[in-house]
């Protein structure tokens, strides 16, 4: 009887080491499997885009051409920046010979494009100067082309002939974008 007790327990501690290698074992594949899985598909996504490469550049003329649009436009790109950039700081010389202080000029989201193949971008500025040469300057503005859309004047009491002002202005530069 004792001799069935122990040989009971020796098998059923053999099975329970059994079971748990047979768990690890288990383990080890189902983490085996999903190393393999990542694997195939990372080599497909790189297969995908090679494909996708090769059927681009299938065609050397036309990966020229594609190649050759892509930079006239990175270059018009550019230089409407430049435009944008040439007409900030005119502004600003402008504000200066003017005596103005320019406490912000900070653009407005995008640029919105308009029919007549000119892009509108609106323009957020703080000036402080008094009220002659802040409308001096604001004519010059228009002239060049800008329109104020809002303005808000704020006196300061102590300082009777220093305005404070907020202004939102557009002005309209050359679209080069080819959508």
């Amino acid at each position: 009887m004792k001799h069935r007790k122990a040989t009971i327990n020796i098998l059923a501690g053999a099975a329970s080491l059994i079971a748990i290698a047979l768990s690890v074992n288990a383990w080890t594949l189902w983490n085996g499997r999903k190393l393999v899985l990542e694997e195939t598909n990372k080599l497909q996504t790189e297969l995908t885009q090679q494909i996708r490469f090769a059927n681009e550049h299938s065609d050397y003329k036309t990966y020229q051409i594609t190649l050759l649009e892509k930079q006239k436009k990175l270059k018009q790109q550019a230089e409407q920046n430049l435009s944008l950039i040439n007409r900030l700081q005119r502004l600003q010389k402008q504000a200066r010979a003017q005596s103005i202080h320019l406490n912000s000029m900070q653009m407005e989201g995008k640029p919105v494009a308009l029919q007549n193949g000119l892009q509108m971008q609106k323009l957020q500025t703080s000036a402080v100067g008094d009220f002659y040469s802040l409308l001096r300057w604001l004519r010059q503005a228009e002239r060049d082309g800008c329109k104020v859309k809002e303005l808000r004047l704020h006196s300061d009491m102590q300082e009777k002939e220093v305005l404070k002002t907020d202004i939102t202005m557009e002005f309209h530069v050359a679209n080069y974008s080819f959508n």
